[in-house]
């Protein structure tokens, strides 16, 4: 397993943030991976627990995602709350915009995170349940 893909799985797994994943990324490109590197160190625990699941699937017949889809469910009532569909193609574009609002995105690579999309195949990258804000979110790519 690279280091990219150790860091992703702590991610996904809710161990570290989307931004602490985003400068251990970046740190693991622009040095050579060392011992050192392999574990990285984990944040303390929130002091709220949160269910996380990640389900990640293989596609047999090869197809490559066309779709980036983030979903926010009340889990209450069931209704989305939140409901964002954004073509592979256009993720770029995306990327762009939100650095405007997210300043730590800058040194998101676009063709490392496609490339490691294609890798990952067709399915559910991360779900979380919070019961505090009664919310259920997913990111996916199809």
């Amino acid at each position: 397993m690279s280091n990219r893909q150790e860091i992703l799985d702590l991610l996904a797994k809710g161990k570290i943030s989307a931004a602490e994943a985003a400068d251990l990324l970046n740190s693991a490109k622009e040095a050579k991976p060392t011992p050192e590197m392999a574990a990285p160190t984990t944040p303390a625990a929130p002091a709220e627990p949160i269910k996380t699941q990640t389900i990640v699937k293989q596609v047999e017949n090869g197809a490559k995602p066309s779709w980036f889809r983030v979903r926010v469910r009340n889990l209450e009532t069931g209704k989305n709350k939140v409901s964002v569909n954004i073509p592979i193609r256009m993720l770029n574009f995306g990327l762009k915009i939100g650095n405007r609002f997210a300043p730590e995105l800058a040194d998101l690579d676009y063709n490392e995170l496609t490339g490691m999309m294609d890798e990952i195949g067709i399915g559910m990258l991360v779900e979380v349940e919070d019961e505090d804000s009664n919310e259920h979110v997913q990111v996916y790519v199809e």
